[in-house]
């Protein structure tokens, strides 16, 4: 019941099966069970903390209180983030225009979220839950491509292994659900503690990365499997929009999935492969890579140079 030990805990067995043979890999997903991996990685606790701190607590809360509650950390962040010049997550050379009395107004309004951070129970449930979904992704990927893998085979192997474990529809139908968009009840604090208001959390990019890369490698298995994930028509719809997304590490992570979906493994290979060059193009993703050729990160454009290269070559 411990998150720090529970995150703790998935975080130790995350580097275990990076570096162990797939036999190794198997016994422990068994001994663990697949319901508890499952549960881990899909368990919100948001929604229940904050009720339960709203019934404990409303007497004590002021309207001025509200803010704090329904706004997301995530966008005092990047309120203060661009007050401060900003892009993609990296600093820029110059410093705002705005005077220094706003840049401090900006910093005390960083400091106030950070400590509603700590205190607010729904937000540290949130917190919490996000970073051991990430472990419970990151098992997943080491579980198909770690250290402890002889090659390609081994990768194929353990991917065959998750599939008939949890099932493949499952498999995809969870990396989707981290993907979208979820709506949540805020607990209003008026008159009436039960009066509910829904709100949006977008997917933290943390979680963004985990989903990405396991598609990664399941993309550099043999093309059977870059067939099953070209499938996912709506999964791969959900990762459109995050080309743009402000995290350097996601705009990587969908380069390399794109050059791995369009690598082609012999001319055996290349009908297929100009079908899901073709099936990205039609999604969009062409386009998103031809606009990340001007990303201000470096290693996003030359990454994204070469995705767009082998996606040309294949149709």
């Amino acid at each position: 019941m411990n998150a720090k030990l529970r995150l703790n805990a998935l975080w130790a067995l995350k580097h275990f099966v990076h570096g162990v043979s797939n036999e190794m890999k198997r016994l422990c997903l068994e001994e663990l069970g697949q319901g508890w991996l499952v549960q881990l990685i899909c368990d919100d606790t948001e929604d229940e903390a904050l009720l339960s701190s709203r019934v404990k607590g409303e007497r004590s809360h002021t309207p001025n209180d509200e803010m704090d509650e329904d706004v997301e950390m995530d966008q005092f962040e990047d309120q203060v983030d661009n007050a401060f010049g900003t892009s993609f997550g990296r600093p820029s050379n110059s410093r705002p225009s705005s005077s220094r009395s706003k840049s401090v107004q900006q910093a005390e309004l960083r400091l106030a979220a950070l400590r509603d951070a700590e205190t607010n129970p729904a937000r540290k449930a949130r917190k919490d839950d996000i970073a051991v979904q990430e472990q419970g992704l990151d098992f997943i990927r080491n579980l198909i491509g770690g250290a402890g893998n002889g090659g390609t085979s081994d990768t194929t192997e353990m991917i065959d292994f998750l599939f008939n474990a949890l099932g493949q529809d499952r498999v995809f139908e969870i990396l989707a659900s981290k993907l979208r968009p979820r709506i949540v009840n805020t607990y209003t604090n008026r008159k009436n503690s039960s009066a509910t208001e829904s709100r949006v959390v977008s997917p933290q990019s943390e979680i963004i990365i985990a989903v990405g890369y396991i598609l990664v490698h399941m993309a550099a298995s043999i093309p059977r499997h870059r067939q099953i994930v070209i499938s996912q028509t709506e999964l791969l719809k959900l990762l459109v929009p995050q080309f743009n997304h402000p995290s350097i590490e996601v705009r990587l992570a969908l380069c390399w999935l794109v050059t791995n979906l369009t690598w082609m493994d012999d001319q055996g290979d290349g009908e297929a492969c100009a079908s899901r060059a073709d099936a990205l193009k039609k999604l969009g993703f062409l386009q998103k890579l031809e606009m990340l050729e001007q990303d201000p990160e470096l290693n996003v454009r030359e990454r994204a140079k070469s995705a767009l290269w082998q996606m040309k070559q294949s149709y």
